[in-house]
């Protein structure tokens, strides 16, 4: 099957900054892909690229087997396209209004306009905004309001860029479904957030991205700081590393590497922490305990393991992992 997007040498500046650099990256048809990462790592500017609104300085983008190579070829693939801004903005006047004009800009029959905005808006259990002033909307309803406006036109593509912000619980879920339930073979989603364990529980497929690169890591207990004589601080906590290790910032910990136990162990694991158990459930089958330990660690262990050291919340508890199983990055 052909890729919905692929992108070869891809590197992005702003200004004198590189804010992207994608040797190859590809996003697979019909599927929900997740960019999954902090803030300020890469993830606007992927999407505003995958949304043809930005073209990158160097390296070439293929949609769909074909790749672009003119302002006309960006023009029509836009409209192909749906973005939600992680900061989105309405113009004056009603939500009917911003979504009657995203109709006409797509030459949409003006007879078909009130069937498509009331579709559209009862799919998002929004239809109570139709009338209101898009600038008296509250940060929810602003994100609702501009969803059905970047859904309108049907288009082949969604790209929602943190798309739970500002959200309520209620509405939180209405997206999360929204959002397992949108892809089909001719529909494509993908969405960025900060929140890995929300990304890996809706997408099927997962790009991590650190510092405008793409790295091969789930970026579970992930931390930043530095790195002195094989000796990584996190500000809370140090770790020791081993191997032949150079400009190191980040470190992730695999969370079935992480051995709990209610006693320090006698053996050659030199990453031993003290913690307390914060939380405790059920995912995918295992059991993910979080223990804060100076910082939160996640470590997903069997129900064996849980019922052998009797967990409860509140439980003293030591987190152990090898410096071989620390990724470095």
């Amino acid at each position: 099957m052909i890729d919905l997007y692929r992108l070869n040498d891809i590197r992005f500046l702003y200004v004198d900054k590189v804010a992207l650099t994608l040797p190859s990256l590809s996003v697979k048809t019909g599927k929900i892909t997740a960019l999954i990462g902090p803030n300020g790592c890469g993830k606007s500017t992927l999407l505003n690229i995958l949304a043809f609104l930005d073209s990158p300085q160097q390296g070439s983008i293929a949609f769909k087997g074909k790749t672009v190579r003119s302002k006309k070829q960006l023009q029509a693939l836009r409209k192909r396209v749906g973005l939600l801004t992680q900061k989105p903005y309405m113009l004056r006047g009603t939500v009917a209004d911003n979504l009657k004009l995203a109709l006409k800009l797509h030459g949409v029959p003006k007879p078909l306009w009130q069937n498509k905005i009331n579709e559209t808006l009862n799919r998002l259990d929004a239809i109570h905004l139709l009338n209101q002033q898009a600038n008296a909307l509250s940060g929810g309803e602003l994100q609702k309001a501009a969803l059905a406006r970047a859904l309108i036109n049907d288009p082949e593509v969604l790209l929602l860029d943190e798309p739970f912000s500002y959200l309520d619980e209620a509405a939180n879920v209405m997206l999360e479904k929204f959002i397992q339930d949108y892809s089909t073979p001719t529909r494509n989603l993908i969405f960025s957030t900060h929140n890995r364990l929300q990304g890996l529980a809706l997408a099927d497929e997962v790009i991590t991205l650190i510092n405008g690169s793409q790295v091969q890591t789930p970026l579970l207990n992930l931390f930043h700081g530095h790195l002195d004589n094989h000796i990584f601080n996190t500000g809370k906590l140090s770790v020791v590393l081993t191997g032949d290790i150079e400009g190191c910032r980040h470190i992730s910990i695999d969370p079935h590497e992480i051995v709990l136990s209610k006693e320090p162990f006698c053996s050659s694991i030199r990453n031993q922490y003290p913690g307390r158990v914060t939380s405790i459930a059920e995912e995918m089958g295992k059991v993910r305990v979080n223990v804060s330990a100076g910082e939160i660690f996640q470590a997903l262990i069997t129900f064996e393991a849980l019922h052998d050291l009797k967990l409860q919340l509140g439980d003293e508890v030591w987190v152990n992992f090898k410096s071989n199983s620390i990724v470095t990055f």
